[in-house]
């Protein structure tokens, strides 16, 4: 018989989009899947929908509750899945039709702990693609989690995979962190997994949308979040681990991007944000300087930042106003 994939999605106020959402799962090639819809507290007709839905389809599930954010609705969801791997859609997304049938094929054929692939980013008038090559890699524990940390091959997002449901046992996705909970989630989640196939296709569509947390502004928890999580993980792999280098500069560009925001650096409720993270890369500037695995541009970022600060940030938001653009890196 074939294996049975929970679908878990969360939904807050996306009457809009949970429909076709639903009907991009209903359509999928394959067939055993079971779909838990988690209404989280929504205040439109988004509860309504799901319901019409799940009396339609024996294999929707519905779970109503008070409003608590994505990470709570998505252990919710986790605690009643019954299936052998578990994936996860958001409400306002959709995927292309064959992409479970992929995905658990290939975790199937490989007898991979994860099973991922590429995705589209879908904004309203236009469609990037990451990345499609239609390559195929098996990553042991090692690749995929070194890969998960470089931010190669691996999205930190939890929408693009299925997960053998045993993986999350003992593992719980932190309620208490509202930006980069995925990435933290999946460095738990790929560091346990024993192996991991990703194929370089793009079946998951993601939705750019306004309102949309890719396009909200910036808030204590997009400054505070990013840091927190990198912190964690540096400190769960220790100095002795090989991957610690690497994580090591992630973190120092997490530090970076809260000090190179500019809507974090002319609104005085944030300052106090950009003074500690400045204090940070000081008592780090030492480490910084000697440590190879960061590279020159990053460490001149840092000099930049804590000893001309003026000059760099005006270099920096002029570059910004001719060319749109800005280095982007945890703050987004």
């Amino acid at each position: 018989m074939d294996l049975l994939i929970s679908i878990i999605i969360p939904a807050y106020n996306i009457e809009n989009y949970i429909a076709r959402c639903l009907d991009s799962i209903l359509n999928q090639t394959y067939k055993n899947i079971e779909i838990i819809v988690i209404n989280d507290g929504s205040s439109d007709n988004t509860g309504k929908i799901i319901d019409n839905y799940a009396f339609k389809y024996d294999n929707i599930k519905v779970i109503h509750k008070k409003n608590a954010g994505v990470s709570a609705a998505r252990n919710s969801g986790i605690e009643v899945a019954s299936g052998d791997y578990i994936g996860f859609v958001d409400g306002d997304d959709t995927v292309d039709e064959e992409m479970f049938e992929v995905l658990i094929d290939n975790a199937i054929k490989y007898d991979a702990d994860i099973s991922h692939c590429g995705y589209k980013m879908v904004f309203p008038s236009r469609i990037d693609y990451y990345h499609n090559t239609g390559v195929l890699v098996e990553q042991n524990n090692e690749i995929g989690l070194k890969d998960l940390l470089i931010g190669n091959r691996v999205e930190p997002g939890l929408w693009n995979k299925i997960y053998k449901k045993e993986l999350f046992k003992d593992i719980h996705i932190d309620e208490s962190i509202k930006i980069n909970e995925d990435l933290l989630i999946n460095y738990y989640l790929f560091k346990k997994a024993k192996k991991s196939i990703f194929y370089d296709k793009c079946f998951y569509n993601y939705t750019i949308r306004k309102g949309s947390a890719a396009t909200s502004k910036v808030n204590k928890n997009k400054i505070i979040d990013p840091i927190n999580v990198r912190k964690e993980i540096l400190e769960d792999l220790g100095k002795n681990d090989y991957l610690y280098d690497i994580a090591y500069e992630k973190y120092i560009m997490s530090l970076l991007g809260v000090c190179r925001n500019i809507q974090i650096r002319k609104n005085k409720e944030y300052k106090s944000y950009v003074y500690e993270a400045k204090k940070s890369l000081k008592y780090e500037i030492n480490n910084i300087i000697k440590n190879k695995a960061v590279s020159k541009k990053i460490k001149l970022m840092v000099i930049g930042n804590l000893y001309f600060s003026r000059i760099f940030y005006i270099i920096d938001d002029i570059h910004a106003a001719r060319t749109g653009n800005r280095t982007k890196y945890e703050v987004k």
